[in-house]
């Protein structure tokens, strides 16, 4: 859990099983225009006639560009920090009482009886302290794990609508988890596939 720059890996092999959808003409702006050239040039090789028509995303990209995402696992890692920092005071404060008792069973101080109900006290306090820990974390990851479904729900839509509306033959991703060793820039259509995400959170918000 304390790795999130790899926090959507499910996400990524999602896509890579997607594999191979279809994509869109822009909308307006930098991004659009840019991404406007790479599906002009992605298309030209089915309108003329010579193969397929295939472009890639880059999965690495959009998880870090879609703001949705970005926000969700900001949070998640301030929830972690905290979790943590929580945990590691109440170790500090269990260790700080055991020493405190032993050097009450060292003086002397504690009958045997006293002791052994000590003992027992200190073993349930450290079981519930590794309790707190393991709902913390697994309430984390359950959060992760929802934010890799709604990511991959989300990439897996908007690539279906730009399938349908550019007639691609492929769409690949490049990445660490994907088979796609080198690509030509010009086929890249993740800031297209970056401006449909974002702009459906901007209309939502409005």
């Amino acid at each position: 859990m304390t790795d999130f720059a790899r926090i959507l890996p499910i996400a990524t092999l999602v896509l890579v099983g997607l594999g191979f959808f279809r994509c869109e003409q822009p909308v307006s702006g930098t991004v659009g225009t840019v991404a406007a050239a790479n599906s002009s040039t992605a298309a030209a090789a089915r309108t003329d006639g010579t193969g397929l028509s295939i472009v890639f995303v880059k999965v690495d990209s959009l998880q870090a560009g879609y703001t949705v995402v970005a926000d969700e696992l900001g949070r998640l890692e301030e929830n972690f920090t905290k979790a943590e920092q929580n945990h590691n005071n109440r170790v500090a404060d269990f260790q700080k009482e055991v020493q405190r008792l032993q050097n009450q069973v060292q003086q002397g101080l504690l009958a045997p009886n006293k002791i052994q109900a000590e003992q027992q006290r200190m073993a349930r306090k450290e079981q519930e302290i590794m309790q707190q820990r393991d709902v913390a974390l697994a309430s984390i990851q359950e959060d992760q794990l929802r934010i890799q479904q709604q990511f991959s729900e989300r990439v897996k839509e908007v690539l279906e609508q730009l399938q349908a509306e550019n007639h691609y033959d492929f769409i690949l991703n490049q990445g660490q988890n994907s088979a796609v060793l080198i690509t030509n820039d010009a086929y890249d259509i993740t800031p297209l596939v970056l401006e449909r995400l974002n702009v459906a959170v901007q209309d939502s918000v409005q």
